[in-house]
């Protein structure tokens, strides 16, 4: 059993006997990058008392290049009480801003410390390759927390990735989609889990409690009665196809309803997004708010808006959206998605346009909007899937049933 010793000892008749020494799991945990968003749910897997098992997580302290707010390394002291996990830093090493080497991995994969070790599942990580052959020959149970399979990869860059996913003992998914893709191309069903995502909802549900009257003061000092208000929260990259956006808010606003954009976020495409909104004379309907990454300013903008929209990729947008009781619109190509995309349910909490098509974001828009009208979409129904699925004890849960299976298998 995992987390167990033997010992030997002499009985009273001078036979040897085998005893067994009961001791915690103790579990590496290695992120990509210990991202601000993911405290709440590492802290509630860093519960020792309550999980059975022990954890130490190893990941970077400093901000990566794609803007990823990282968590202060104040945390990085074990004071479980005040906040703190049992972290220990590694150093990424990246090229062209994607990590090759984690320095410090393998000496970690070297210690007889950990029983399991949950390595970010990044076939491009070499340090990973070699961290986990030397996991595996010490004994240790290997696995990887991944997107898994998209779908849409070469059968060169398939291959490659099934040869890596292989080596795991258990693999926790992002979603359903990559987890059934992962299935078809052969990873054993019952190693693959679905952990989903979360953002730190105890502090969201509190200020979404005590929001309501300073998001209906938002709006009604920036907006009319009458208006539709559309919004989109992230970065202003190429991979959101923001300029879709652009060209669908121009059409709604030819038909009688009013509709208003919100933009808030910073990024690449900002300038040629500006210039865009110019073009289509729609400078009056937009406002460029900029990043905001305080729950307590950002939480009444998204609950005074009408539906979130993200023409791209929605990522954590959804789930930000989708908490605050705002229903989230965005593409069907699930392939081209972030794994949030599964917190959407199509006419409960917002719906997929097709893929590519301005005249079809058009119309998935207006739609909500009627359906928002007439009742059908609401706060509540757009926060369900979020509380059910989407939380960090939904993710602790789900990261003890991976253990436990493991433990089972020895």
């Amino acid at each position: 059993m995992l987390g167990r010793e033997k010992a030997k000892g002499i009985n009273h008749e001078g036979q040897i006997r085998m005893t067994i020494k009961v001791s915690k799991l103790s579990v590496g945990l290695v992120p990509d990058r210990f991202a601000q968003y993911r405290h709440a749910a590492f802290k509630a897997m860093s519960d020792e008392q309550a999980n059975g098992y022990k954890l130490a997580i190893y990941a970077d302290s400093v901000e990566d290049k794609k803007g990823v707010v990282l968590l202060d390394s104040k945390f990085c002291n074990g004071d479980y009480d005040n906040g703190g996990v049992c972290w220990y830093r590694l150093k990424n090493i990246s090229i062209k801003n994607i990590c090759f080497w984690q320095r410090g991995l393998v000496s970690v994969a070297m210690k007889s410390e950990h029983d399991v070790m949950v390595y970010w599942g990044d076939a491009y990580r070499i340090s990973t390759w070699f961290a986990s052959i030397i996991s595996k020959l010490r004994g240790k149970k290997v696995v990887y927390w991944t997107h898994g399979v998209y779908g849409n990869e070469s059968f060169f860059k398939m291959a490659f990735r099934m040869t890596f996913y292989r080596m795991a003992h258990a693999i926790l998914l992002y979603g359903r989609f990559g987890r059934n893709n992962l299935v078809r191309q052969g990873y054993p069903e019952a190693q693959a889990f679905v952990i989903n995502n979360s953002l730190d909802c105890e502090q969201q549900n509190r200020i979404y409690s005590q929001s309501s009257d300073e998001a209906a003061a938002y709006r009604k000092m920036n907006y009319d009665a009458n208006d539709n208000v559309l919004v989109f929260v992230g970065r202003l990259e190429p991979p959101k196809k923001l300029h879709m956006l652009m060209e669908a808010l121009s059409q709604l606003n030819d038909s009688e309803q009013v509709f208003k954009l919100l933009v808030i976020g910073d990024g690449t495409e900002k300038t040629k997004l500006e210039l865009l909104v110019s073009n289509l004379g729609l400078a009056e309907r937009v406002c460029f708010y900029g990043a905001c990454y305080d729950n307590e300013i950002l939480a009444p903008m998204l609950m005074m808006a009408d539906i979130c929209v993200s023409p791209g990729e929605v990522g954590l947008t959804a789930m930000h959206s989708l908490i605050y009781g705002t229903p989230v619109v965005t593409h069907n190509k699930f392939s081209e998605q972030m794994p949030e995309f599964e917190a959407i349910e199509d006419a409960v909490s917002g719906g997929f346009y097709d893929y590519g098509s301005i005249a079809s974001l058009v119309s998935k828009i207006g739609r909500t909007v009627k359906l928002i009208n007439e009742g059908v979409i609401c706060p509540d129904s757009c926060r369900a899937s979020i509380l059910a699925r989407y939380t960090p004890s939904f993710q602790e849960v789900e990261f003890g049933k991976m253990l436990k299976y493991l433990n089972e298998e020895r």
